[in-house]
C-alpha cells in the first residue's frame, strides 16, 4: 500500500496492533484529540516562561510521536525538553515550538487521511 505521508510512519503502531485496525484508529483518534490540548500547554507555559512545566509537557507528548513515527518531532520534543530542563538557549524556545506546532498540524491532516483506513 503507497503512502504519500511526509512525516508519520505507522509501521511501529501496526505492529504492536496485533493486527488490530481498531487498536490503530483508537491511538490515532486519542493522538488527534490530545495534542492540541499539549500544544495548548506548551504555549500556556512558554508564554509564562515556566520552564520545568514546559519540560514535563515536552515529555509527556513523546510517545504520542513515537507511536505515530514522527521522528523529527521526536527529536524536536527532545531537545525542547533538554533545553527547558537545563534553561539554556531559552531563546531558541519560541521558534522551537513554532516549528512543532506546525509539523503537528500536518501530521494531524496526515492522520486524518489514514484513520479512514482503519475505521
Amino acid at each position: 500500500m503507497e503512502t504519500n505521508n511526509k512525516y508519520i510512519d505507522l509501521e511501529y503502531l501496526k505492529q504492536i496492533s496485533n493486527g488490530s485496525n481498531e487498536f490503530v484508529y483508537q491511538m490515532i483518534t486519542v493522538f488527534i484529540e490530545e495534542i492540541p490540548l499539549e500544544l495548548a500547554n506548551i504555549d500556556k507555559f512558554l508564554q509564562a516562561k515556566d520552564w520545568k512545566s514546559l519540560r514535563a509537557t515536552a515529555h509527556k507528548m513523546k510517545p504520542s510521536y513515537s507511536f505515530m513515527g514522527v521522528k523529527e518531532l521526536e527529536v524536536l520534543v527532545n531537545t525542547l525538553e533538554e533545553k527547558c530542563s537545563a534553561e539554556t538557549d531559552l531563546e531558541l524556545m519560541p521558534g522551537l515550538v513554532e516549528r512543532i506546532k506546525s509539523i503537528t498540524a500536518e501530521v494531524v491532516k496526515e492522520l486524518e487521511v489514514e484513520k479512514t483506513k482503519f475505521a
